[in-house]
Parts: structure tokens; sequence; C-alpha cells
């Protein structure tokens, strides 16, 4: 049944959005206040919307594209699906005051088959060109070191020893350096010939990451004997879960399994500040294996989100708008 619950605006201060989201279920990092402020770096503005049932929340990035807005919804709505309703897409354009509005929304925890024809009896549709693979894969951190050591792929574990016996012990990077962090990035995207504009971090995502979520950024490093990064692996942290954010490692550091030591000293810190999941941030096993298979090994679960869905009015704007997103790099 179509839901006609009505949304409004939530006003707040940051503290308290933030504090109303950590009361539901599954609250998401891409919901919270600090990832609006970073997202502000690069024009986009936010709003917060409630439903009337208060059992559902949405924080909303909008920005202006050829006179119409476009209105992201990263890792939410928070709450019931049930909610997520045209009534949502009007409150948006009474926000914005604009008459064409494209809407795309990213829901970031398991499927099932109830949620997806909620969405569709909604009048939303699964986005046809998608911003990423919708697959992810789910870390339990509830185990010890040693269970969870004992669970590691054989190659991973082999890789994790082979990284213990040459590296320097990784360390919780505390006054984290955009400029190193640029740098090894940039040594990544060279030694794979990855474009800066692909799916590396520029030096400007990087600093806005560190100026807007330093309080939930986690970041270890693995240096070498001169005390430069061979590897660093980050995450955002948010309630109990965390979400993999940072991943880069040095020519050399390949070379000496740099990033499976740093990795495994991430996700021990994370066990021992009460973290209970981690979601290692999509995966996509047909063009990016690798990345899959060193995800994969730590022990984790594949899972599939609920994912992207999108709706615009009038009728036209939402399959115009929704092809152009593959160009999201001018947005």
């Amino acid at each position: 049944m179509k839901s006609n619950n009505k949304w409004s605006n939530w006003v707040g201060t940051d503290g308290q959005w933030d504090d109303l989201l950590i009361k539901f279920t599954k609250p998401c990092v891409y919901q919270s206040s600090s990832w609006a402020r970073h997202r502000a770096n690069f024009g986009w503005q936010s709003i917060r919307l409630i439903n009337e049932s208060k059992n559902s929340c949405a924080q909303v990035l909008i920005k202006s594209v050829l006179a119409t807005t476009i209105a992201w919804i990263p890792g939410g709505p928070t709450g019931e699906v049930e909610e997520v309703n045209q009534e949502l897409i009007a409150a948006i354009r009474r926000h914005t005051k604009h008459k064409r509005i494209f809407v795309r929304l990213n829901l970031l925890h398991e499927t099932d088959s109830s949620s997806e024809t909620t969405l569709k009896v909604n009048g939303w549709h699964g986005a046809a060109i998608k911003l990423s693979s919708g697959l992810s894969l789910i870390y339990p951190l509830i185990k010890d070191e040693s269970a969870r050591r004992s669970e590691l792929s054989a190659n991973w574990g082999r890789n994790l020893r082979r990284g213990e016996s040459r590296n320097r012990s990784p360390y919780l990077w505390r006054d984290v350096d955009s400029t190193e962090v640029a740098e090894l990035y940039k040594q990544l995207s060279d030694y794979k010939k990855i474009a800066q504009d692909g799916d590396i971090l520029s030096p400007a995502n990087v600093e806005s990451l560190l100026t807007s979520c330093r309080n939930q950024l986690t970041v270890f490093r693995c240096d070498d004997d001169s005390g430069k990064p061979l590897a660093i692996r980050g995450a955002l942290t948010f309630g109990d879960q965390a979400w993999d954010i940072l991943a880069a490692v040095s020519p050399q550091g390949r070379k000496q399994y740099s990033s499976y030591v740093t990795a495994w000293a991430l996700l021990n810190h994370c066990a021992n500040s009460n973290i209970s999941q981690y979601d290692l941030s999509g995966i996509d096993p047909e063009s990016n294996k690798g990345v899959y298979d060193f995800k994969h090994g730590i022990g984790a679960s594949e899972i599939k989100y609920i994912g992207e869905w999108e709706c615009g009015s009038p009728a036209f704007v939402q399959p115009v708008v929704g092809r152009l997103l593959k160009y999201r790099k001018n947005l």
C-alpha cells in the first residue's frame, strides 16, 4: 500500500541531527552532519526532512543544474522504507521552489523483495545507470582477534604474515596530513594507470574529508624505515559501525604486503573501540577483482544493498537526468 505520510523540514543543530540518527537501528555515516559539511565544499547544499510519523528522516544534498534540482540522498533515507514516498519529493520541491526535480537515493543496507516492491509501489524506479555496483562486504567485529584471524582466507592469512615480517608496526595516524595522503594516492593512480578523476580520491576530496569528518575519521599508517608512508587505511565511524573510506599503498608497500598489516591494524582498533560491524564500502567482482579478492579474503560476507533508486517530476526528468549522471564528475 502506498504511504501518504507527509514530510516536513527538520530544524535543529548538527549535533541534534546526529543524535536523532543514532537512535535508529541502521544509521549511516553518509547521512551525518559531517558528511553534509564535506559535500558542501563541492557545491552541495543540505536540507533535513522528517516524516510526520517520526519513524523516518532524510538528509538531502541538493544542487541546481540546468534549471533542474538534483537531490541526492546518500545512505538514506533513514528509517522505514514504507515512508519513502512521493511526499518526500513534494517536500524537497517545496523547499527548493523548483518545478523540475530529480531525486536519487542510495539505501546502504541489505535488500529484500519487500523493500524493492515497496519502493516501486511508492513510485520509485531502480536506477538504470548506477554510480556503484550495489554490492558490498560486511565484516563483523564481535569476535576476538585470534578467532577472526583463523577465519582469514589462506591467501590473506599468508600475506598478513608476510607483511608482519617485512614491515614496521602500523600505527594510528592522529595528525593526518592531506599532502602525504594525496601523494600516496598519486603513486597508486600512477601505478595502476587510473585517471585522477576516476575512482582515486583527489587532493581536494582528501583535504575536505580531513577537515569536515575529522572526528569520525580513523586512519592507520605503515611507514618505511625513513618514515615515509607505505600504506594507509581509513574508516568513518558512526555509532557502532564503520565504513571503509581511505585505502592506498605505494609500489614498495605492495611488495612488502603493507596494505595487509595496515588493514588488519585498523580492523583490530575498530573492534577494540566497540565497533561491531565494518562495511567494506562496495565491491565490483567483475571490474575490480583485485580489490574484491582483498576484501573478501578478510572473511566478510557479501550483501546486496537496496541501493540506488530514483524519481523525477515532471515524468520526463527522471530518465533524462538519470542517464546524464554518468557524467557526474561535472556536477
